[in-house]
């Protein structure tokens, strides 16, 4: 969570702040590199988010080795 955290304070809020005061009509290559970055930031962070949701569902023991806790009928 530290990480998901330090990833949002350091990398989404500036890029966020810099798209929202350049965005124009003519959109220039430095737009779309912080774009870019500020996408494949966001995307890290949902990995990250959904490994601690799926250690914590593990932690409770509503999740066992890799699935979901159904029964199958047969």
């Amino acid at each position: 969570m530290r990480t998901a955290a330090i990833i949002g304070a350091v990398v989404l809020i500036p890029c966020m702040v810099y798209v929202a005061f350049t965005a124009s009509p003519d959109l220039g290559a430095t737009f779309y590199t912080v774009q870019a970055v500020e996408l494949a930031a966001g995307a890290t962070n949902i990995t990250l988010l959904g490994l601690n949701m799926r250690d914590g569902l593990r932690l409770t023991g509503r999740l066992r080795s890799g699935r979901l806790l159904t029964r199958v009928r047969h």
